[in-house]
């Protein structure tokens, strides 16, 4: 019988649609059955495209985006927007994000869960999941988000992609969500799963060659190997700025985009004219390494996966925290859930040249 202990959410406004009243115990045992179904999500993906759901990059990917996207619309004047399980789906930032809605709501509404816990709650649970199926440290979960119905034009909260300075990346994270840079940059590595999409926002093309494993491959290709400026004008979206990795024959598809270039280089400096990123520098054409407040730290990440891991954890509880809600952990270490009552299951998805090898064993 499980903890009758209420928890009671304040509500906020006329939107507000959730509020979780359920027990620990209770709330506990419908997220580790729901970490199941998310980790289900995963063992039915291919790094190839060929599972059930589709490509494996892609589900860490968006299910990493809908969370992130999310949680980044807070506005800590008003109290509103942050992970309250609502996405602008008017917005173009959040073009494709329809799908990980609809992938994740049958599982929060079923009978696992029944609604226990919140839209909102499942996005961060299955966000967590992702990043640790991918091999990326272990992170905090608490439960107690409470979803709306309602929030358009939250889209504008988020930076555009086009964005050609880190002054733009500061106002958002540093002024308005009180991260700091260090914390920008680390959240920033999340690039590292997944991959663009032409069709949702007019880039193409995946950050790494390993888009399936959490690594710092982010940082240290972004410093290391030599990217090229690249322009195109794509329908509808407009000019789309990428930097392509570089290559003497062939073809590549890693992108960087330029948010990501301005966190470690001046490309924009008046008078300036540069192509060229990252790698052994050429004086006639490379950018300079940048002296705003971040560039320092992507260097340090480059440099160390550990490093990178521990300020990454910490930053990434802090932005899926944030709400005006109280939030509590439902387990011991107020880690993501990993076991369903007393079922014991071993996964096992062995794959190789390129594909990720994951071992899970729940207990």
């Amino acid at each position: 019988m499980p903890l009758k202990s209420f928890f009671l959410a304040t509500l906020l406004a006329t939107s507000t649609i959730y509020v979780n009243s359920a027990g620990t115990a209770e709330v506990k045992t419908a997220a580790e059955a729901v970490a199941v179904q998310i980790r289900d999500l995963f063992l039915n993906s291919n790094s190839d495209g060929s599972g059930a759901w589709g490509d494996l990059a892609d589900l860490m990917g968006l299910l990493v985006r809908l969370e992130f996207h999310d949680a980044i619309t807070y506005d800590p004047d008003t109290g509103d927007g942050g992970a309250d399980g609502c996405i602008d789906l008017l917005s173009p930032s959040n073009k494709g994000l329809r799908e990980g809605i609809d992938l994740l709501e049958p599982i929060r509404l079923g009978e696992q869960n029944k609604a226990i816990l919140s839209r909102a709650d499942v996005w961060a649970l299955a966000a967590n999941i992702m990043i640790e199926t991918a091999g990326g440290p272990r992170l905090e979960y608490k439960a107690g988000r409470v979803d709306v119905d309602s929030c358009e034009g939250h889209g504008m909260r988020h930076i555009e992609a086009e964005s050609l300075a880190s002054v733009e990346i500061s106002e958002v994270f540093v002024d308005r969500l009180d991260f700091s840079p260090r914390e920008v940059v680390a959240l920033m590595g999340a690039h590292v799963l997944g991959r663009a999409r032409e069709n949702n926002s007019g880039y193409d093309g995946p950050w790494v060659r390993e888009p399936t494993k959490f690594t710092n491959a982010y940082f240290s290709d972004l410093i290391k190997i030599p990217w090229v400026l690249t322009k195109a004008n794509i329908e509808p979206f407009g000019e789309r700025t990428t930097w392509r990795r570089w290559i003497v024959l062939g073809n590549q598809e890693e992108i960087m985009l330029q948010t990501d270039v301005d966190l470690a280089y001046e490309t924009n400096n008046t008078g300036m004219t540069c192509s060229r990123v990252g790698g052994v520098p050429n004086k006639a054409v490379s950018c300079p390494l940048a002296t705003n407040a971040f560039s320092s730290h992507v260097v340090d990440f480059a440099s160390s996966q550990a490093l990178w891991f521990n300020e990454f954890a910490t930053a990434w509880a802090k932005l899926t925290s944030l709400t005006d809600e109280s939030l509590y952990c439902i387990t011991d270490d107020c880690k993501t859930p990993r076991s369903s009552g007393k079922t014991t299951t071993s996964y096992s998805v062995l794959c190789h040249f390129g594909l990720v090898i994951v071992i899970y064993i729940f207990s």
